[in-house]
């Protein structure tokens, strides 16, 4: 029996799937992931289907379902992080903080950019490696979602919870996150 539980928890892939096609096409305001298959999902998926040489619908049939999967994963197979990278300053008590630079502030926003889209009234941080005010202002946002102090400083509590987001939301440990833990 398909439960409403599988259901929602299907709408949200769906929604995910869709909003991160969005994202890359530049859209202004991608779709929520709610698990709600209300007005705005539907339209996302009419757009899609226009997009893409299906019948306009508004439904998530199997041709649809698979079309958007495929464009989804096409997207993230990009979505690497960079290898050979010491993720998070050594030590109990290592913070990253405004003014940083470097491989574990640029996989700090790697982590933030594909948490954050997730939830609605983020903004993707821009990848430049430095601590800045995207960076601090992504930091607390993410502080935030995760009940923690909205410190804007990148503690281990924060990166761990970054961390964990993205294992279990993308299905996947990368490159070993916790490689300096003590």
């Amino acid at each position: 029996m398909y439960t409403d539980e599988q259901r929602r928890s299907h709408i949200f892939d769906l929604q995910t799937f869709l909003r991160r096609i969005q994202r890359d096409q530049g859209y202004a305001r991608p779709i929520a992931a709610d698990g709600l298959f209300g007005p705005e999902t539907a339209a996302a998926v009419r757009d899609f289907q226009r997009q893409n040489g299906l019948p306009v619908t508004g439904t998530a049939d199997y041709d649809t379902w698979t079309a958007v999967f495929r464009a989804y994963r096409a997207l993230t197979a990009g979505d690497v992080l960079p290898g050979g990278v010491l993720f998070f300053p050594a030590g109990a008590d290592a913070t990253l903080s405004a003014g940083d630079r470097g491989a574990s502030v640029f996989v700090l926003q790697l982590l933030l950019g594909a948490a954050l889209p997730h939830f609605a009234g983020t903004v993707p941080v821009p990848l430049t490696g430095e601590y800045d005010a995207d960076t601090t202002a992504g930091v607390r946002r993410a502080q935030g979602i995760f009940l923690l102090p909205q410190t804007g400083v990148t503690d281990r509590a924060t990166w761990e919870a970054l961390a964990l987001f993205h294992n279990s939301f993308f299905g996947r440990t990368p490159l070993g996150w916790l490689a300096d833990a003590p």
